[in-house]
């Protein structure tokens, strides 16, 4: 009798939880599919996904790590969305195309004269005009999402708790991830030191402040596809500073 009860109570506590945590699983598909163009993502499937990484995050919760919950759920309900992403290779081939050509002729141009590379300079090494260029940069901004397991030291399955808490605390858990997770923030920091100015604005009211585009582009006095385009330039430059591979 009491084995059962003591069952009872703990499902009684767990999905509890769930319905505690849920709205944050909507969050993070409202989120991350108005990052990836709303037409290409499901909005059902990335709630899916979200709520097993939820349920997967419940039951693998260590208190005693100091971290809080809410925190963790958080973490872990993004994570599976994206690994979900990256399962369906949700992008065109022809965007990972384009992305990567103009990943290519901003390194050759970089290169070339040893300076940060204007969209004159990357419209002209792909030999069209600058209007096709921001047009490009329109069609890929959907290249937005960095991976999860792109981090150093994400790389293992068996260690996903580890880097997981290893954001979240203090820290950073064990000494291999402490300097993982050091060397990238160290990374990123200099990446964003060499974006131009208006870029830079655009990574911090987007990623920090969470303002969307249209508000962003009221607050630049740009138009919102404008703001799209650099955020798709912004987004393919640090990607080739971080030497992240094109997925």
């Amino acid at each position: 009798m009491y084995s059962r009860t003591g069952k009872s109570a703990s499902k009684n506590s767990h999905d509890a939880l769930i319905r505690e945590h849920l709205p944050a699983v909507h969050y993070f598909a409202n989120q991350l599919r108005s990052r990836t163009g709303n037409t290409v993502v499901e909005y059902d499937d990335l709630v899916q996904s979200g709520l097993l990484g939820l349920m997967d995050a419940i039951q693998r919760f260590d208190e005693s790590r100091g971290v809080k919950l809410a925190t963790f759920v958080g973490l872990r309900i993004r994570g599976a969305m994206i690994d979900y992403l990256r399962s369906c290779d949700w992008l065109p081939r022809s965007v990972r195309e384009s992305s990567s050509q103009i990943k290519d002729a901003l390194i050759a141009v970089e290169q070339r004269t040893g300076r940060i590379a204007e969209e004159e300079d990357i419209a002209a090494e792909l030999g069209i005009s600058l209007q096709e260029y921001r047009e490009r940069l329109q069609n890929v901004r959907d290249c937005s999402v960095i991976y999860f397991d792109e981090l150093p030291g994400a790389d293992d399955d068996s260690n996903d708790d580890a880097m997981s808490y290893a954001i979240l605390e203090d820290g950073l858990g064990s000494a291999e991830n402490q300097i993982a997770m050091m060397q990238f923030i160290d990374q990123l920091a200099g990446a964003i030191e060499k974006l131009p100015m208006n870029e830079r604005i655009i990574l911090t009211l987007y990623y920090y402040e969470e303002l969307s585009m249209k508000e962003i582009a009221e607050v630049m006095g740009r138009t919102e596809s404008r703001i799209s385009q650099l955020h798709g330039q912004m987004v393919i430059r640090i990607r080739q500073i971080l030497g992240l591979a094109d997925r």
